[in-house]
């Protein structure tokens, strides 16, 4: 799920992970525009680089996060 909108609709830098990142954590944290309920888990993923050489993905949690 895309909840600010993807890097067409909401912007892009040239560097929009960052922007995925900031997502993540204030979705986890409760406090994003578009919050979607009850988030205990967020990935935030991309690729970048030339062709796409690189690729990173990041999984955040809430400390009430289930685990197993």
């Amino acid at each position: 799920m895309n909840t600010n909108g993807g890097g067409l609709s909401y912007t892009h830098t040239g560097m929009y992970g960052m922007f995925l990142i900031q997502e993540s954590v204030r979705q986890v944290r409760g406090e994003a525009a578009a919050q979607v309920p009850n988030v205990d888990v967020s990935v935030a993923q991309g690729v970048g680089g030339m062709s796409f050489m690189a690729a990173g993905t990041l999984v955040l949690g809430s400390e009430g996060a289930a685990t197993g």
